[in-house]
């Protein structure tokens, strides 16, 4: 289920999202819904740019295998060089998700 990083409650059982987990780590799946490259470039867009009103230290992006790793891997890239994230690292163990470090203040 996905959820908006913005929002308080979760929308199943109304408990606070915020009391869940530490929030130093945001997650979002951009692949596993049938997206194409360009919808799931423009999730990924929308959750860093969501994430950055956020104080989370980190955004978990999840993006299976094949094209769209490639082209989000490939977006990612392009952030940190242009100084806009501060890190992006596939996870540990999992080549279907990267771990993106955010730029704070």
């Amino acid at each position: 289920m996905d959820v908006p990083l913005s929002q308080p409650e979760c929308p199943k059982c109304d408990a606070l999202l915020s009391a869940q987990t530490d929030g130093s780590v945001l997650h979002i799946d951009v692949a596993h819904q049938g997206e194409t490259v360009a919808v799931a470039l423009s999730r990924l867009k929308s959750a860093l740019e969501e994430a950055s009103r956020t104080p989370a230290g980190a955004l978990r992006v999840v993006v299976g295998g094949g094209r769209i790793r490639e082209e989000v891997g490939a977006y990612l890239a392009y952030l940190r060089h242009a100084g806009e994230i501060v890190a992006c690292e596939q996870e540990r163990g999992n080549r279907g998700a990267f771990v993106v470090t955010l730029k704070r203040g």
